[in-house]
């Protein structure tokens, strides 16, 4: 057992957090990089493999997550045949998820959090913080705050969206050792992920509506008989052997309240899980963490801050459930043959509103800086909704403010703007420039109002 893990928790972190998927791991990493004492309570999860999006690896990379970006691998190829059309995009890295989980652990751990194996039955709160307890009544772990990163797995909260019921049903097969590669096709009543890992183990994932549900005694062999009437999901797994049976997982689209309070918060799939043709879950997760390190660090710091906290917490997931859905919506738009069909039909048809805009102008809003939030006047267009506070570590708005002193012309005014604000130049001049390009300075000479 690393010196890090333990079995049962018993002296008091400042936080507590449940689940060691990427979303607690990246927490984990980021609230100990900021000084405080973590206890991340962990248990296993069932077999599966899983394909990462290029940016949720990238995003592990940034939280220091070295062990699983190894786990990650090199990216695999992945075409994907999709209304009556063959491409190639971009590839995608394809881990066996308790792999994956592993090396996370390792990174938390290797970051200063304590480890606890074992599964939360109860959480008890008192008046000094919150307990997780087992079936038995032993402590797993206890924190000041608690962050329930359990994914779909955490007691629900209630919900805010709800996309259409999707359910994928995978299987894993084991053949000859092959290439490393990954395939998405659509047919009639759904959408196959498949994928290929170099050791022989294939997986056959069909994604379908939740009313298309076969009975979970029948459900290997409705599998069966969906892949073999799909030419390209039988020759994946031609010459190969089921390794077990066909498992069925919950793929709906949800967002549900992060929950924050002064001392507690849902992130990751507990807070928000997103429909599997966006390709953005981990990377979502990734992000929703870095975001919650500084809420909490905000919330611990100064408990008065909670309405702002509870603005952009708010703000940040509705912001990033959106970003997928849309996503997915257009991948879902762009099968034409079977559009009448329900599936499509119905995905075709949601999120039932478009991404927010927002008009051209300065607002405040609840923003990160310095691992902090804070309210501060961004720059919002009507593609940047929430806003932008920053080009290139150079606040935009007072770089605005910073041209009252006068008109200048030609190169001087990145000098003399840079001078103002304590910033180099060039990095003022590609702000001045971002400025220009999103119409808050026409021509590069004058303040506009907001």
């Amino acid at each position: 057992m690393d010196h890090q893990e333990r079995r049962g928790g018993h002296g008091m972190a400042d936080v507590l957090i449940l689940g060691g998927g990427p979303a607690g791991t990246v927490l984990a990493r980021r609230l100990t990089a900021l000084g405080y004492g973590v206890t991340l309570v962990t248990c296993a999860r069932r077999a599966a493999m899983e394909g990462l999006s290029l940016r949720a690896v990238e995003g592990l990379r940034r939280a220091g997550c070295t062990e699983a970006v190894a786990a990650a691998g090199r990216p695999a190829s992945r075409r994907v045949d999709w209304n009556g059309r063959r491409t190639a995009l971009n590839g995608e890295h394809l881990v066996d998820r308790n792999s994956l989980d592993a090396a996370l652990l390792r990174d938390a751990a290797a970051g200063g959090a304590v480890l606890t194996r074992g599964t939360v039955a109860a959480l008890e709160q008192g008046k000094n913080g919150w307990r997780a307890v087992d079936a038995t009544g032993a402590v797993l772990g206890s924190g000041r705050f608690l962050v329930e990163a359990r994914g779909r797995r955490a007691p629900n909260a209630p919900a805010r969206e709800t996309g259409p019921r999707t359910l994928a049903v995978g299987r894993v097969y084991h053949g000859p050792a092959g290439e490393l590669g990954s395939a998405a096709l659509s047919f009639a009543d759904g959408w196959a992920w498949l994928a290929a890992l170099p050791d022989g183990r294939r997986v056959v994932q069909l994604v379908i509506d939740g009313a298309d549900s076969p009975a979970r005694a029948n459900l290997t062999d409705w599998h069966e008989a969906v892949v073999a009437a799909l030419p390209e999901a039988a020759g994946w797994v031609a010459g190969c052997t089921p390794m077990g049976e066909a498992e069925v997982r919950d793929a709906t689209a949800v967002r549900r309240s992060p929950g924050v309070t002064a001392d507690r918060l849902r992130i990751g799939d507990a807070a928000f899980a997103v429909d599997p043709l966006s390709g953005h879950g981990v990377y979502a997760a990734v992000a929703w963490a870095f975001a919650a390190a500084a809420a909490v660090n905000t919330l611990a710091t100064d408990p008065t801050a909670w309405p702002a906290v509870e603005r952009f917490v708010e703000e940040r997931c509705a912001e990033l459930f959106a970003h997928a859905a849309d996503a997915g919506n257009q991948f879902y738009r762009a099968e034409e043959r079977w559009r009448d069909r329900p599936f499509w039909r119905r995905r075709a048809a949601w999120p039932p509103a478009p991404l927010p805009t927002a008009e051209h102008g300065i607002r405040r809003r609840a923003v990160v800086v310095n691992d902090r939030i804070e309210e501060r006047p961004v720059l919002v267009t009507p593609a940047l909704p929430r806003g932008v506070l920053a080009i290139g570590g150079v606040e935009l708005y007072p770089l605005l403010e910073s041209m009252n002193a006068g008109p200048s012309r030609g190169g001087d005014l990145a000098e003399r703007c840079g001078r103002s604000l304590v910033q180099p130049p060039g990095r003022v001049a590609a702000a001045l420039s971002w400025l220009v390009e999103n119409g808050f300075l026409p021509g590069g000479q004058s303040r506009p109002g907001p």
